[in-house]
């Protein structure tokens, strides 16, 4: 190889995704199977319908779920972490708006030491105590320390305007609503979250048969006897007319800017073109808002656009800090580059870098198993349409300086856009 010659970008050609493979177990648990990749790994996730709208919050359906390894009616949390830790199991969860999710990685070869203690784990949490208070103050810490933090006020006051005043995905964490949580109250969710109808099973890894059937008898020896959780599938509600909000942060050293606008859902034919016209406006480091605020005039480190698409509706955000003095300039400057968008659309070599980023993302899918089955998993957290691959790949190829232009006069108006700043309070 002769490293002094860049090689030759070639285009990807048509891309499929590897089909899934979905079948109902004895007791009415869903579970999905991606197989492939070349290593002896696989990962698990497990979903129960119920998760930040139906529970309350983030912070409960974390809790609810970090703590299935905190002790058991057979094993305390030091005996299972010492089973965890020694056969290399990777425990994480990830709180959704209408599901929980833990996922639990392990090699191959320890699936028969590792699944039967997981299934104890999951089926018979006992929700100790001591280990919740201590997850209750990490998490009142996490909370405390991002009241200090512009951007993080700035994302709460922005989702509460997006979704709508009293939204129960708009509510922001409270210090109450964390230490409000007992062990009563995770153990009463607990046994309800048991519902064969709720429960959604993600097995991604090498291909291995006898991983497989312990995979299957893991998920067949859940308690499946809970009431379940239906899905409060509420509209969001945002702004109809630009709305402004400020959030003061005594003695703040920059200013966090979020700016966002209504967009039609992943349901409509425009869903998929305009978020490539948003990722031209700031998706990637190439994007018009980074060449222009950040490379050209240097008012910021990073600036981001993109477009959130969910069961309750979708908009789009753009996001950036600067100092406290140029925030007035940086969001002019947004609102510029968004007429731009539509009176002067990406062309020629800009265009070409856009629509290789954008089938790089899309590529990105296909790296792994795990990947593979988190778009999926997709479908049932956010509501991807079934297609939603296929058509990707077709708007990347179709894509033209039109096309961005038209979703930029159709969505993307300045004069519509609502702004939160979080920072110090202007002289």
């Amino acid at each position: 190889m002769n490293r002094s010659i860049a090689p030759e970008v070639k285009p990807f050609g048509h891309l499929v995704v590897p089909a899934e493979n979905v079948e109902i177990l004895a007791n009415g648990i869903s579970l999905h199977t991606v197989a492939g990749g070349d290593q002896p790994v696989s990962r698990l996730s497990i979903a129960f319908t119920g998760g930040a709208a139906e529970l309350g919050s983030e912070t409960m359906s974390s809790l609810l779920m970090s703590q299935f390894s905190e002790g058991t009616s057979a094993r305390n949390a030091t005996q299972i972490a010492d089973i965890l830790d020694y056969n290399g199991a990777r425990i994480s969860v990830r709180p959704q708006a209408h599901h929980s999710v833990t996922d639990i990685w392990y090699l191959n070869d320890r699936a028969g030491a590792l699944l039967p203690v997981w299934a104890d784990c999951i089926a018979n949490a006992s929700y100790p105590e001591g280990p919740l208070e201590t997850a209750k103050l990490r998490a009142l810490s996490s909370y405390m320390s991002s009241r200090q933090d512009v951007a993080a006020l700035a994302e709460e006051a922005f989702t509460d305007m997006m979704y709508g005043e009293g939204h129960v995905l708009g509510k922001p964490v409270t210090e109450e609503s964390i230490t409000s949580i007992t062990s009563d109250s995770l153990r009463k969710i607990h046994g309800r979250i048991f519902n064969p109808a709720g429960i959604h099973a993600f097995l991604s890894g090498k291909e291995d048969d006898a991983v497989r059937r312990r995979v299957i008898e893991l998920l067949e020896s859940l308690p499946v006897s809970g009431s379940g959780f239906t899905p409060q599938i509420l509209p969001m509600e945002s702004p109809s007319v630009p709305a402004a909000r400020f959030v003061e942060k005594e003695n703040a050293f920059q200013d966090a800017i979020m700016a966002g606008i209504a967009a039609p859902g992943r349901d409509h034919a425009d869903y998929i073109p305009l978020r490539l016209a948003v990722m031209a406006l700031g998706g990637y480091f190439g994007s018009r808002l980074m060449m222009n605020v950040r490379e050209e005039k240097g008012l910021t480190y990073g600036i981001s656009a993109y477009l959130l698409g969910c069961r309750e509706g979708s908009y789009v955000t753009i996001a950036a800090q600067c100092d406290c003095d140029n925030t007035a300039l940086v969001i002019d400057e947004i609102k510029a580059e968004m007429r731009r968008l539509a009176d002067n659309p990406p062309q020629g070599e800009e265009l070409s870098r856009l629509k290789l980023h954008a089938a790089t993302s899309l590529a990105e899918i296909l790296d792994t198993p795990a990947s593979i089955m988190g778009y999926y998993a997709n479908r049932l957290y956010v509501g991807t349409p079934d297609d939603y691959f296929e058509s990707q790949q077709a708007a990347i190829n179709a894509l033209s300086g039109e096309i961005i232009a038209e979703m930029a006069s159709r969505y993307l108006q300045p004069d519509m856009l609502s702004v939160v700043v979080a920072g110090r309070k202007k002289k």
